[in-house]
């Protein structure tokens, strides 16, 4: 079981290490905002084209409409993570208004209850009891990799989480469930008003679809790799890097989220920047010699599913 002390030695070491070797990790603290703006304004309009391809060529297209918002729900999702932790913009009031006001409402997210939850999740990391992203394994888990996910997909508590976000969540408190539901309600207003009643109908309706299924299962197993099949006892033991490419990597780990254990290692590190810290963290004998990655998604002597079925989860 992972502690604090734990935790903090895997960074201490890591940080001597790039200390060592002149520091070469600052340059990649560089907080581009126009980037993350551009690429929330992409999501967006992905979004909404989604809902006007239904609309316009009928529903037959609601099953390419619900995949294609999933994904773009997850990349949504990122964006709010990296401005949980300042790294959208250096200045924190635009950080922060961008989350506050746009992100995590349309998420139905509390940021501060995000922050407070994502700190505890890099603090007390593969604490079952303290952990709050902490996957919980079914009594009798499944050997094969398939039947695991479906059995961490198939979660009740996780299903509704996915679905509606922090307005079920227990910590959540009054004013920050109120600010969500009115917030809704003032931006579909404005919806009806600007685009219409059918388009605000058919958005909702997709939006929710999506959440509750095809958001659900990317988020599911973007989880599993995560942590999945990894012994808890520190950020090098609990935590991997997919670096994998291609079509894949975008439906599946959008805005370079794959690279967790980089993230964990370097938290104050920008998305877009995450490839060029995984190659440059693998260049560093602790993260050689400790650090977990897998190189493919299904195929492969490395590929993540095949780490899941690991002894320690069965």
């Amino acid at each position: 079981m992972a502690t604090p002390s734990d935790i903090t030695s895997d960074l201490a070491a890591l940080r001597a290490q790039l200390h060592e070797s002149g520091s070469p990790h600052r340059a990649l603290l560089q907080l581009d905002p126009w980037r993350s703006i551009i690429d929330l304004l992409i999501d967006l309009a992905l979004v909404g084209s989604s809902v006007v391809v239904v609309i316009e060529w009928g529903l037959g297209w609601a099953p390419l409409a619900i995949l294609l918002l999933g994904n773009r729900q997850r990349a949504l999702g990122n964006l709010l993570h990296d401005a949980g932790h300042r790294n959208l913009c250096s200045r924190r009031w635009v950080n922060d208004g961008i989350a506050r006001w746009l992100l995590a409402p349309l998420l139905f997210a509390s940021l501060s209850l995000y922050r407070t939850t994502h700190f505890r999740h890099h603090q007390w990391l593969g604490r079952a009891d303290a952990d709050p992203d902490f996957l919980v394994p079914p009594a009798a888990m499944p050997k094969h990799w398939l039947s695991r996910f479906l059995a961490c997909a198939g979660s009740g508590s996780a299903w509704r989480g996915s679905l509606w976000g922090h307005l079920v969540h227990a910590e959540v408190s009054g004013a920050g469930r109120s600010y969500i539901v009115v917030w809704w309600a003032v931006a579909l207003g404005l919806m009806v008003l600007a685009a219409g009643a059918s388009f605000t109908a058919h958005f909702v309706g997709l939006w929710l679809v999506a959440r509750a299924t095809t958001f659900h299962l990317i988020t599911t197993f973007r989880e599993m790799c995560d942590h999945h099949g990894l012994v808890p006892g520190g950020v090098f033991s609990f935590t991997r890097d997919v670096a994998c490419h291609g079509l894949l990597r975008a439906c599946i780990h959008p805005r370079n989220n794959g690279y967790h254990l980089t993230h964990h290692l370097l938290p104050a590190v920008p998305y877009y920047r995450l490839p060029q810290a995984h190659r440059l963290l693998n260049r560093l004998p602790i993260v050689h010699a400790r650090g977990q990655v897998c190189d493919a998604y299904f195929t492969g002597p490395r590929a993540v599913v095949h780490a899941w079925q690991s002894d320690t989860n069965r």
